[in-house]
């Protein structure tokens, strides 16, 4: 941090980089610190003139809440400026000396755009007045950057310097100065307890837990390596494995929240299904889940518990698919009078209120109503196309069905269509 000098010496250092810059070029040429007026100075000169100082926008807040509720400061305020210079070139229009030098100006501010601490020490040394300046202590070091103006900004910018003739110039922003008050901030009193009875802070070791994905496949590829891909969907019976960070806990708790239904559902992993990185958990397919779940689309979140302190990770959807474990009537369906009511039943059981729509050949067909949660749907198929082996998929709350089994035998292991999910109509 620095003292109200700050500006002042960033000038003097500024002059100082542009006097040698300019005298390697033009003998005899000088630097003045001064606005330009309507009279020329006297051989080749650069005038360097703060013309706006304005507040720095990366650090302008950085300093919020520096006193306390009883007014005392526990901060020092701190102002973060940008400083704005103009450079303007004269001397013997017809030896080009304002062209040179402003091109030995521009060399030497790009070569060494940042005002280095012997700079510093060097323009304080040179200006009395400058005495109790430090800014060569401040930790933010000032870089100069030029200032691309139009000829438009150029213009305004000279109509503020009344009846002065405009000079060959340029303009150069000095970024960042930190001035600091000078309020004494208020000390702060010593720790006399750490923690509840002086037993120190109550901390969980390691930071939070995060999930980055999920992986669903069937329990009995689970030691299978490679993994193979994950299905699209869950559904009841499915292995589901999540994937993260800083998974491990005394107890750690999987939960399902359905996106749309007021059903929760928590499954705590045992101990030899997971890992700091990884969970394990077959998703149950008795009778009770069977009336306890719903298809549609889940949050997925793992709660870790270490004594006391519990820590909940973020959130991932996960899609829930119904399962078809039965269609009827059994292949092949015969129309009547071109239509074709067809029944399925399903694992679990479909509500009221989700919507439930059958997919066969180029069609989609909604559910007949049912005014109770039922695992039996039926559908009437208008206008029915002759097919055979059509695979059909069952979408409940905008998840289909998965229509596919792996098959063992013959090896190697791979998804085949399930053919008690396809249906013949002749």
């Amino acid at each position: 941090m620095s003292n109200a000098l700050a500006i002042a010496t960033v000038t003097t250092a500024l002059a100082q980089i542009v006097r040698t810059a300019v005298q390697s070029v033009v003998p005899g040429s000088d630097v003045l610190t001064e606005r330009p007026d309507s009279t020329a100075p006297t051989g080749p000169r650069v005038r360097l003139f703060l013309h706006q100082v304005s507040t720095n926008a990366a650090l302008r807040n950085n300093d919020l809440l520096t006193r306390a509720s009883n007014g005392n400061v526990m901060k020092r305020p701190t102002a973060a400026l940008d400083l704005h210079y103009l450079l303007a070139f004269y001397g013997n229009e017809n030896e080009l000396e304002p062209q040179r030098m402003l091109g030995a100006a521009v060399r030497d501010i790009h070569a060494k755009p940042v005002l280095m601490r012997q700079m510093i020490q060097d323009a304080v040394a040179s200006e009395p007045f400058l005495a109790g300046s430090n800014l060569v202590d401040a930790a933010e070091q000032i870089k100069f950057a030029p200032l691309p103006l139009s000829l438009e900004e150029l213009s305004k910018l000279w109509s503020v310097f009344f009846q002065a003739p405009y000079a060959l110039s340029v303009a150069y922003q000095g970024t960042v100065v930190l001035i600091e008050s000078e309020e004494h901030a208020q000390a702060a009193l010593p720790v006399l307890r750490r923690g509840e009875e002086d037993r120190g802070v109550n901390t969980v070791v390691g930071p939070f837990p995060t999930i980055e994905r999920i992986h669903i496949g069937a329990p009995e590829a689970r030691d299978r390596g490679p993994r193979p891909p994950s299905y699209p969907s869950a559904q009841l019976g499915a292995m589901v494995t999540i994937m993260g960070r800083n998974l491990g806990g005394e107890t750690v708790t999987i939960r399902f929240d359905h996106a749309r239904l007021s059903i929760s559902k928590s499954v705590v992993v045992p101990l030899e299904d997971r890992s700091n990185s990884e969970l394990a958990i077959v998703v149950p397919n008795d009778a009770p889940s069977q009336l306890e779940w719903a298809a549609g689309l889940y949050t997925v979140a793992v709660i870790v518990t270490h004594g006391a302190a519990e820590r909940t990770t973020n959130q991932l959807p996960l899609s829930f698919a119904p399962k078809i474990v039965g269609i009827a009537p059994p292949n092949p369906v015969a129309p009547v009078s071109g239509n074709v009511t067809l029944t399925i039943t399903c694992h679990p059981q479909v509500r009221p209120t989700q919507r439930a729509t059958l997919l066969i050949a180029d069609r989609e067909v909604a559910a007949q109503a049912h005014p109770a949660d039922t695992d039996t749907l039926e559908f009437l198929v208008e206008d029915v196309p002759i097919v055979t082996d059509a695979v059909v998929r069952l979408r409940i709350d905008g998840v289909d069905s998965l229509p596919f089994i792996r098959q063992e035998d013959p090896p190697p292991s791979r998804l085949v269509f399930d053919d008690t999910q396809k249906v013949t109509i002749s």
